[in-house]
């Protein structure tokens, strides 16, 4: 009887902002690892998450969206750094259209530049519910035209129980799992740290809050993570802003936003490590962190 070998790949989710990668990255795993976010660069760190399936551990990148930063954005040049170091790490790119915008001048010049990266690459349009069958035809042709055979319809946000294509995806790319061995134990769900996905998590708190610009100048940093004797996890957190009204929005009236925040937050991060946290948050003022790189990536 011939004997499975366990085999891995990486695979790097990429597109354009907001076409729905990290929901994607959450559905493929069947549990959820990646913030989201209706506003767009919500991901800022190239996030790693594993999904076994039979034989195969699909590793998955998710990647910041992939744009043109402006010279002066120290913020934007960094994510977009992080998006283009990540997937040149994969062995394969999951290329992420959004249904609703189709094969526009923003993908074909992405899938311009990441053609000379010389890594395979699949086409998923996401969002088709989105959109009219017909349409949906005219993308999946236009991208045929491009010389992409392997172009895959699904629906992020759709349930398992649906057909929404994710269970041929994850098929698909246990599929191109070629490498040799597993690089993660079985139940490991992804490479970050419990401290850096319990930030990330206040983040998304403060992205569905708070309105325009806010949520992009500001950054959470742990202060202290510690685990108690009766099993409880004691965090303290602390979010820095650029300015004393920025302060001010975040704790609200009579600090009622705030409180929101981290009960919300202490909710989804209790969840993650499957027992009692104490969250506490606190909010400093620091004009300048928007332009030291390391804060940004630290």
């Amino acid at each position: 009887m011939t004997k499975l070998t366990k085999k891995h790949g990486v695979i790097a989710i990429v597109g354009a902002p907001n076409v729905g990668k990290s929901t994607l990255t959450n559905a493929i795993i069947e549990q959820k690892i990646s913030i989201t976010s209706p506003k767009v660069q919500t991901t800022r760190s190239s996030i790693r998450a594993i999904y076994n399936h039979d034989q195969s551990q699909i590793i998955l990148i998710d990647t910041p969206g992939i744009f043109i930063p402006k010279k002066d954005k120290i913020l934007e040049r960094v994510i977009a750094k992080n998006a283009w170091q990540a997937l040149r790490q994969s062995n394969h790119i999951c290329f992420v259209i959004d249904a609703q915008n189709g094969l526009n001048h923003q993908n074909q010049q992405i899938l311009n530049d990441l053609a000379k990266e010389n890594i395979p690459t699949t086409i998923l349009i996401n969002k088709i519910d989105l959109v009219k069958k017909s349409k949906l035809l005219d993308i999946i042709a236009n991208c045929a035209n491009l010389n992409f055979n392997d172009i895959i319809p699904v629906n992020a946000t759709k349930s398992l129980k649906d057909d929404n294509g994710i269970k041929i995806l994850q098929k698909f790319l246990a599929s191109k799992c070629q490498n040799p061995d597993w690089l993660y134990s079985e139940d490991q769900i992804s490479d970050a740290s419990i401290k850096f996905l319990a930030e990330e998590i206040t983040r998304e708190k403060l992205f569905l809050k708070l309105d325009q610009e806010l949520p992009y100048s500001l950054c959470v940093k742990t202060d202290s993570f510690q685990h108690l004797d009766n099993n409880d996890i004691k965090i303290h957190q602390t979010i820095f802003v650029l300015k004393e009204n920025h302060k001010k929005i975040i704790i609200g009236k009579r600090g009622s936003l705030l409180k929101e925040i981290g009960i919300e937050a202490r909710n989804e991060i209790s969840q993650l490590c499957q027992t009692k946290i104490h969250l506490f948050l606190f909010i400093k003022i620091r004009p300048n962190w928007m332009k030291d790189e390391f804060n940004i990536n630290s």
